[in-house]
């Protein structure tokens, strides 16, 4: 895999890129990029310093990789460098503030995963854990391009990993997924009925039994919604890595 790598060098970004080298077996390309107008000659000795002590990491072993500094705004970067070298992943921090509907995800991230169509793996302050059981919700009022899921053969799971689906129907409409094309994965399946059940019943259940929550980028911004509208009185903080696809 090409794994791209956003670093503002800050510790939740430091932590997200020690995640990301628990995401690949075998030989793989992983690039640490860096989007600023400040001096070239810093940034660049901050990237490669940043890059040295990623190497150091016992999970480095048979992997690659390379500094991309970049003097430019962090979207135009992030889409160069997954163009030129044919990202498969980007990994990032989660934000430590609030600064999107989406509790825990922060403006630069909800952006990237909104304008850069390439997945986009977000990691909390948290330790890697072997992936055993991944959470999707899916509204089914929107179409869903089921193929953006072939990403998750590539990545490292357990024999048997539970994929746990969670189809909100909120017209009633009886619509189903037909099928999930997915050779590794256990399906499990849940309909749900009302915009209220995403926080009373998905997330609570996804905080506790979830190893990685998955969405899909067309669907984020239903995804905001309900959580701006339904955690008014409570904040609901994201402990969990998000793995956002596009179709």
């Amino acid at each position: 895999m090409n794994v791209l790598i956003l670093t503002d060098f800050s510790a939740q970004a430091y932590n997200a890129a020690r995640y990301a080298l628990n995401l690949t077996s075998g030989s793989s390309k992983f690039y640490v990029l860096h989007a600023s107008n400040g001096e070239a000659a810093q940034v660049e000795e901050s990237l490669l310093e940043l890059v040295d002590n990623l190497k150091e990491q016992p999970q480095a072993v048979n992997h690659d990789f390379s500094a991309l500094p970049f003097s430019d705004n962090l979207i135009y970067a992030t889409r160069k460098a997954v163009l030129e070298k044919r990202i498969d992943l980007i990994v990032m921090g989660a934000s430590g503030k609030n600064t999107s509907n989406f509790q825990g995800l922060g403006g630069n991230t909800c952006s990237v995963a909104k304008k850069v169509k390439c997945p986009v793996l977000v990691v909390p302050n948290c330790d890697f854990k072997q992936w055993e059981r991944l959470y999707l919700p899916l509204d089914l009022r929107f179409p869903v391009n089921t193929k953006a899921l072939q990403l998750l053969e590539k990545l490292p799971v357990v024999e048997n990993v539970a994929l746990n689906v969670w189809e909100f129907d909120l017209n009633d409409s009886g619509a189903k997924i037909d099928n999930f094309n997915l050779v590794n994965y256990q399906i499990e399946r849940q309909t749900l009925k009302r915009e209220s059940d995403f926080l009373e019943k998905f997330w609570p259940e996804a905080t506790v039994k979830a190893n990685l929550i998955l969405f899909f980028a067309r669907q984020l911004h239903i995804t905001e919604k309900l959580l701006n509208r339904l955690s008014t009185v409570e904040t609901r903080k994201q402990n969990l890595p998000v793995l956002i696809l596009h179709e």
